[in-house]
């Protein structure tokens, strides 16, 4: 129990001689100023760097929305022109072959 409890007063004693020597350290001001304004700058450079690439990243998503909507819209369009063309070449075929069919079941009839 001695042992442990001399460990413990030499412990003691040295926290309190190091606790000592912290408070006597001096502080400058000067330091403390530089120490901030360098603090500072590192936080500016921080958000600088996190603005730039929030940016980049917000550009990259527009850039790809915009390039796939248009992608879809051309799409539409185009299949929209298709469709026109093909009904105007199919349309009065069918046309044609619906008012033959008609005309044969009307000479069908009178016989």
């Amino acid at each position: 129990m001695t042992n442990d409890q001399d460990q413990t007063d030499k412990l003691i004693e040295d926290l309190q001689k190091n606790w000592n020597h912290l408070e006597n350290l001096p502080i400058s001001k000067e330091s403390s100023s530089f120490f901030l304004k360098e603090q500072l700058q590192n936080y500016q450079l921080k958000r600088k760097k996190a603005f730039y690439k929030e940016l980049k990243l917000f550009i990259i998503t527009a850039i790809l929305l915009l390039s796939s909507l248009s992608f879809i819209a051309f799409l539409a369009l185009h299949t929209i022109v298709i469709m026109e063309v093909v009904s105007i070449i199919v349309a009065p075929i069918i046309y044609f072959i619906l008012m033959r069919k008609q005309e044969g079941e009307i000479f069908d009839d009178r016989n």
